[in-house]
């Protein structure tokens, strides 16, 4: 009985332990702490640029310039890094940010309603506008000199003179018509051409020795153009010296308002196309606004109207000294950076140019490159 009841027991024990055991066999294994959260990965951005006169140049594989300043900037506040996409073209440039093929491109972009359509704009970098670049003129010769004469000024001058010639000499001959025969004949047209002959002899030469004036009123006229003939020989001149002068510098082509009917350079897929034509210009487009000024020296065209810093830069070069700028800023624009169309960076990027802009560095980078710009 002791022996079957120790038996008993041995089993009891067995199975016990075999079943914690297995209990603890089945049992899943502890789970392992899990590791800190990885940090943010670096954003990697592709940004398209171009060669833009005094805004992204080249210096070696590497962009440089005043863009190129403000964006690394930028992608500092954004935390980026940058992979540049060279374009050889403005429309290449637009086209890297429409396909998606670049996150960025520089430009400057002109913020219009057209560009908005196509691609996401950011807040605005710097403000500028247009400007006429021209080819100063060398003409020599006898129609080279008279063309240098004639102008809007000159002839509305002539036209006021003639007809103050006219009125006054009706209204001397009138005078004198009844006492004074022998100067001023009766008869209608010629005594009125003999007026006017000698109000004309006044102005050159201050009077005409084989004639005289005899009534008060006649004197009252004579004198006036007297007096006023040294004050027209003087406007004469200065409108003469000036028109000759600008003539000679700038050519036909003053300002925005004397482009209708010109054949105008500008940068292909650019905001200046439409400018320009709304001016009554005829534009012709070319891959850069270097290739532009080429043809304008080499007078395939009258003018080239780009935006205002970049002509300043370019005509200041070497080998552009036959150029000049001419007439005011016009059709002022803001510029930006362009993004793909619905793009997730458009945000933080106006935020970090809202941050340049209120910090002063925006217009400090502007500054250094540009010098001041208002």
């Amino acid at each position: 009985m002791m022996r079957r009841s120790r038996r008993w027991i041995g089993w009891t024990v067995a199975l016990a332990g075999g079943g914690v055991a297995a209990a603890w066999a089945d049992a899943p294994a502890p789970v392992a702490p899990e590791p800190a959260a990885a940090a943010a990965e670096v954003q990697h951005l592709r940004v398209g640029v171009m060669p833009i006169a005094s805004a992204v140049d080249w210096s070696g594989d590497a962009p440089v310039g005043v863009m190129i300043d403000i964006w690394e900037n930028l992608a500092g506040r954004l935390g980026a890094e940058t992979t540049f996409i060279r374009a050889d073209t403005f429309p290449g440039l637009l086209a890297l940010a429409t396909t998606g093929q670049a996150d960025v491109v520089l430009g400057p972009i002109a913020i219009t309603e057209d560009r908005e359509r196509v691609l996401d704009l950011t807040h605005s970098i710097f403000h500028s506008g247009l400007r006429v670049a021209v080819r100063q003129r060398n003409d020599t010769g006898f129609l080279g000199a008279v063309r240098s004469m004639i102008s809007w000024d000159l002839l509305k001058l002539l036209g006021i003179v003639v007809s103050l010639a006219l009125i006054s000499g009706h209204l001397l001959w009138w005078f004198e018509r009844g006492r004074n025969g022998h100067s001023f004949p009766s008869a209608y047209p010629r005594g009125v051409g003999e007026a006017i002959w000698w109000i004309m002899s006044t102005i050159m030469t201050g009077g005409c020795d084989d004639k005289h004036v005899d009534s008060l009123l006649g004197r009252v006229i004579a004198f006036a153009w007297m007096v006023g003939g040294i004050s027209l020989i003087a406007a004469f001149t200065s409108v003469l010296t000036a028109t000759m002068t600008a003539d000679r510098v700038t050519g036909t082509i003053h300002g925005p308002r004397d482009l209708a009917g010109r054949v105008v350079g500008v940068q292909a897929a650019a905001v200046t196309g439409a400018a320009v034509r709304q001016r009554g210009a005829i534009p012709q487009e070319f891959p850069s606004i270097n290739a532009a000024l080429d043809a304008l020296d080499l007078g395939m065209i009258e003018a080239v109207v780009s935006e205002n810093q970049q002509l300043m830069f370019l005509v200041s070069q070497a080998g552009r000294s036959s150029l000049r700028l001419v007439g005011p800023v016009f059709e002022s624009f803001d510029y930006g950076l362009g993004l793909p169309a619905g793009s997730p960076l458009r945000e933080p990027l106006n935020t970090a140019i809202l941050r340049m802009r209120e910090d002063g560095s925006l217009g400090r980078y502007i500054e250094e490159w540009l010098g001041k710009h208002d």
